[in-house]
């Protein structure tokens, strides 16, 4: 008898626990729900390599918390399918993709000066691409000069992730020699520093003082998504409810999406993701001989031959054996910080 009752106690836990985890998917569940959607029309659209595999186009736009003081809030612009040439550009566009089965991912950032086609438009700097036409126009763009489906595309507002590094803890980044740490004299020594959000935007947005410019800037926005990825999957993030719960409202109010991604897809992605780690993903900058001026304007010439094969390697998942022939811009596998 006693041990039928305790039994039973057991089975009414389970249940108990069980009922509480719906309680709170459901709950994230209606925070997704307040994620911006907008409707994406492209044209001229290349045929999509047949898979699981997924290409996501990521658009950063930063300093939104002061354009919507001057202008229009470019979350109402996407969720109407309205845009209003110029009010917004993309300083930050990542194309990422992820292999079948999700254990491995490539993230190739293409230079916001990447000199190319814009459909309709002549050539001219990619990131024009969005501030002309938004999401579909970006879309447009990277497909037909580097012959890529784009299944998804994410509208992300960087200067927002200072909450979301402070929720995980921080960020661990490793700086090679000392760096400056902001605008009023700090410097971070040599090594790895677990840095807030406030310094984290810092450190990623700079381009100044780099001696490479928007080239360091790229691999410091790289290694920040790494350093924020290791955060959000580690035990201490995933398995704490309050903090995974106030992520996901975070993460909600931070992104726009397009419209074919549904609840569902997020909840997928976000399962799928706890199977990545940062050594799992590549984080390469497109091809390109570096940058020139046209018209007193800097630009960055990509060698589009080499760009398109390469991708053409990542979206049949073959980016390993392509990447073991070629040499490009990469951003050094992660190691373990201690």
């Amino acid at each position: 008898m006693a041990e039928h009752k305790a039994l039973s106690i057991l089975v009414g836990a389970v249940i108990v626990v069980v009922l509480a985890l719906l309680a709170w998917l459901w709950y994230l569940n209606s925070q997704l729900g307040g994620v911006t959607r907008f409707p994406l029309d492209a044209d001229n659209r290349p045929a999509r390599v047949p898979g699981d595999q997924l290409n996501i186009l990521v658009l950063g736009v930063d300093d939104l918390d002061y354009q919507r003081d001057v202008g229009p809030d470019v979350y109402k612009m996407l969720e109407s399918g309205t845009w209003q040439k110029g009010a917004f550009r993309s300083d930050t566009m990542m194309l990422v993709h992820l292999e079948a089965g999700r254990r491995q991912a490539q993230v190739v950032s293409i230079p916001r000066d990447s000199y190319v086609d814009i459909p309709g438009n002549g050539r001219s700097k990619i990131n024009a691409a969005f501030s002309w036409g938004g999401p579909s126009l970006a879309v447009e763009t990277v497909e037909q000069n580097f012959d890529v489906f784009i299944d998804h595309v994410v509208v992300v507002d960087f200067g927002g992730f200072v909450d979301v590094t402070d929720t995980v803890g921080g960020v661990d980044v490793y700086f090679p020699e000392e760096s400056k740490a902001d605008t009023r004299g700090r410097t971070w020594s040599a090594g790895y520093h677990r840095l807030n959000g406030v310094d984290a935007l810092f450190y990623a947005r700079q381009r100044y003082d780099l001696p490479r410019g928007d080239f360091d800037r790229i691999h410091r926005q790289q290694n920040f998504l790494r350093a924020l990825l290791d955060r959000v999957v580690d035990r201490g993030t995933v398995f704490n409810p309050v903090r995974i719960t106030r992520l996901a409202g975070q993460l909600s109010e931070l992104v726009a999406v397009d419209d074919s991604m549904t609840n569902s897809k997020l909840r997928s992605l976000a399962l799928d993701a706890r199977h990545l780690r940062s050594n799992a993903i590549r984080f390469v900058t497109i091809p390109n001989s570096g940058s020139a001026t046209i018209d007193g304007a800097s630009i960055v010439k990509v060698k589009l031959a080499q760009a398109r094969t390469m991708i053409d390697a990542i979206e049949h998942d073959q980016f390993e054996s392509w990447y073991a022939k070629n040499e490009i811009d990469e951003l050094p596998v992660a190691t373990e910080v201690d």
